[in-house]
């Protein structure tokens, strides 16, 4: 039976990736170690683990040397020692990061990152993308009502009435779509634009108002997500979405294409034209922003406009956030199992394995690291 460790990530997210449920669900197929406190900040106790049939190992040294297979959402291991034969399985975000892989080079390692899971339905249980975008989206629409200096409903009192906030979402993928029933749930008033008209239906399902902009280029090869757009229709929508987000309280931006800029959808001149005391939460910051003032990991204040550029906002929730991950890491780490015992690979191990034998296999990757 092959042995499964998972390290500790305390120090960055708080994410643990595999809490005390899936252990119980694993157990029968490896002898799993966990890392001490590695589920802690997620609200899950080393008692927990070890009820549910793990062990508790004190170092991560010891996850390294007893481990075959190697759990982490999202932690290099830059300063360990990795000669031996191991399987690492993480969310490394290799895409946007190429540098994350570099302590598994010219190793004996094999690494699967879970970001580039194939919009399948057969790989819809493994979506970790889909999994951090929901809680991103939430965690947004909270952000910016704490931030706001109105409040989000219509509140009826002694002293008069309040309007409900005016909340503008940009990008209807998965964390716009839950932004959206944040936002609604709270008793915002919620307009929301997307470049794929297929969003439409979704966003007025929530109760939202679809800003349509003709003009958009789709891809059936783009597995659901936008891509790159003409600049006279980038023109088109700015200008459109300048008029919007000068009656609109709150922004949330989502828009995110893999591998590439962001797309700007607020210009510095809308930001300018916005109502003092307006709130952006870019959630497409790492890549650039949506939002051409926007500062990564940053919060910025321009002409009485807030701009926050937070790259993440999982560790909030950390115990919601592990559970989901956690199931992502579990449905992959069966089919792995599944997979590699009658030594096929298929569609989702070859969509997702970076490295192998400490050499990078990924063509997308090897196309962009020849500095590596």
């Amino acid at each position: 039976m092959k042995e499964l460790g998972v390290i500790n990530e305390s120090q960055g997210e708080k994410i643990v990736a595999l809490t005390p449920k899936n252990v119980k669900q694993l157990k029968a197929y490896f002898n799993i170690c966990i890392e001490k406190d590695a589920g802690l900040f997620a609200g899950f106790t080393n008692e927990a683990y070890e009820e549910a049939g793990a062990t508790i190992v004190p170092t991560k040294a010891d996850i390294l040397q007893y481990s075959d297979v190697i759990l982490s959402f999202g932690t290099s291991l830059v300063n360990e020692k990795l000669n031996n034969h191991k399987v690492f399985i993480g969310y490394y975000n290799v895409i946007n990061n190429h540098a994350i892989i570099t302590p598994y080079l010219n190793t004996k390692s094999t690494v699967y990152s879970l970001d580039l899971i194939p919009r399948t339905t057969i790989a819809q249980s493994m979506d970790i993308i889909s999994s951090v975008a929901s809680i991103s989206g939430y965690q947004a629409v909270l952000m910016a009502a704490e931030m706001s200096p109105l409040v989000v409903p219509m509140v009826t009192s002694a002293g008069g009435t309040l309007r409900p906030a005016k909340f503008l979402i940009l990008g209807a993928g998965v964390a716009g779509l839950q932004a959206i029933a944040t936002a609604k749930r709270l008793g915002a008033q919620v307009k929301a634009f997307d470049i794929r008209k297929n969003t439409k239906t979704e966003v007025e399902s929530l109760g939202a108002s679809f800003i349509e902009i003709e003009g958009s280029l789709e891809s059936e090869k783009a597995g659901g997500y936008a891509i790159e757009q003409t600049k006279d229709y980038m023109d088109l929508v700015a200008e459109r979405l300048s008029e919007e987000a000068q009656i609109a309280d709150v922004i949330i931006t989502t828009a995110k294409i893999p591998g590439k800029t962001s797309p700007l959808l607020v210009t510095e001149e809308t930001v300018w034209k916005m109502k003092p005391g307006s709130i952006i939460i870019d959630l497409a910051s790492e890549n650039g922003g949506n939002c051409a003032l926007t500062k990564k990991n940053e919060t910025i204040a321009v002409n009485g406009v807030t701009i926050a550029g937070p790259v993440s906002l999982i560790h909030k929730c950390s115990n919601a956030s592990s559970t989901l991950v956690s199931n992502n890491f579990t449905s992959f780490l069966l089919h792995f199992l599944k997979k590699t015992e009658i030594k096929e690979e298929d569609d989702i191990l070859r969509a997702t394995k970076v490295i192998e034998e400490g050499k990078i296999v990924h063509q997308l990757i090897i196309s962009e690291t020849n500095n590596l």
